[in-house]
Parts: C-alpha cells; structure tokens; sequence
C-alpha cells in the first residue's frame, strides 16, 4: 500500500487507493481498468476514478481529487498497513484518510484474509455517509453469474468457475470497459455491491 504518487508529481495518479488485482492459476481475474487515453475529456476523467477501481467509493466522491488531464489535488494516505498470519491464514488490513474531507470524515478500511482456497475481503467504513460502493471489475474473459441475490460464479472458461458470494451488501452487475493497452477499450463485466445500513460489506470469493 503506497500514496497514489510523489507528492510533487502526482500527475498520472487515478483515485486507486486499496484497489487490488486477481489472479488464479494464471488466469486474471479481477483487474485494474488501465488507460486507454489522455487529454481532459470525460473518459480520462472516469478512468481516473475511484468507481474505476477495485475499492470503494463514498457519497459519489474519488478517493483522490483527480482532474484535468494530469491534477491531483486532495489525496489518499494509506494508514495502520498490517500483514500478519493468524491461525494458518494470512491477513492484510490497511486503511485509508482520503475521505475525512467529506462532512461525515469516514474512512474506509479494507482487510484481505486468505483462507486456503478462499479470499474473503471485508470493508468497513466508519463515519457517517449516505451510499457507499464497492466495485469488483472483471477480466473481459470472465463471466459473472448470479444463483441467487448474493451469490454466484465467476466463469474463467466453459467448465472452470469460481464462487462469489456477497454479505452487507446488495449485488448488481453493470457493465464496464477494461483498457489493456492505450487506445484500446474491451467491453467487460463489474460486480457492484452498495453498502446497506453502514455494516460491514464481506465478499467472499472461493474455488467451486
């Protein structure tokens, strides 16, 4: 975990912060959108932004102040990064002060627990706020599938799938682009699981 940049050239900054990729067996997963463009036009500024990225968003805002085509002005600080193994399993926790800037000051928390052949990520934000959002983007090769509200798979190839299965949060599916290269836009598939009453939101995901 790492600030979105030198503090004195944060120009290629995007509002990435606790963000995380996923792969399994070689296969990505869940991936960061990338960069298909610059200049100062509305793509470039969603690119940049925290509902981009594997994280969370809170009351609509970025993480970061990102804007024009290479501005950063108010930004994340990651904070309390812990890596510990507990009982055979290997955690690591960190959070985040971006936005206390908001009236409520929350801050995000986020914790990855690996647990044999499942990850189990929990967010916390403490605070007040009215919505908060976390987002899961998938490789375009990924197929997501509910088999219920909270749960479903991931489909990696026609007979390999993993399991994902959602706590304090409702589930959507919306679609999203991934930008593997500059110039390059590939339609793709993004989890997006809003908060409900400020508990904690717990996703697990886990060999079929």
């Amino acid at each position: 975990m790492a600030p979105v940049g030198p503090d004195y050239l944060p120009g290629h900054a995007h509002a990435d912060t606790l963000t995380f990729e996923l792969s399994v067996r070689g296969q990505r997963v869940i991936v960061d959108s990338g960069t298909s463009c610059y200049g100062t036009g509305t793509e470039r500024q969603r690119q940049r932004s925290t509902a981009a990225h594997n994280t969370v968003e809170i009351d609509g805002e970025s993480s970061s102040e990102v804007w024009s085509g290479f501005r950063v002005a108010r930004r994340a600080y990651p904070r309390e990064l812990e890596m510990r193994e507990e009982d055979g399993e290997i955690v690591v926790a960190c959070s985040h002060d971006a936005y206390r800037r908001l009236p409520g000051k929350p801050m995000h928390r986020r914790e990855w627990r690996f647990q044999g052949e499942e990850i189990v990520i929990t967010d916390c934000v403490q605070g007040r706020f009215s919505e908060a959002v976390s987002r899961f983007h998938f490789h375009p090769e990924v197929r997501v599938e509910f088999t219920d509200s909270a749960e479903g798979r991931l489909w990696l190839t026609e007979a390999e799938a993993l399991r994902w299965r959602v706590q304090g949060g409702a589930a959507a599916v919306v679609p999203s682009s991934y930008h593997p290269h500059f110039g390059v836009s590939v339609p793709c598939q993004c989890l997006e699981i809003r908060f409900q009453n400020n508990h904690p939101q717990i996703t697990h995901i886990s060999a079929d």
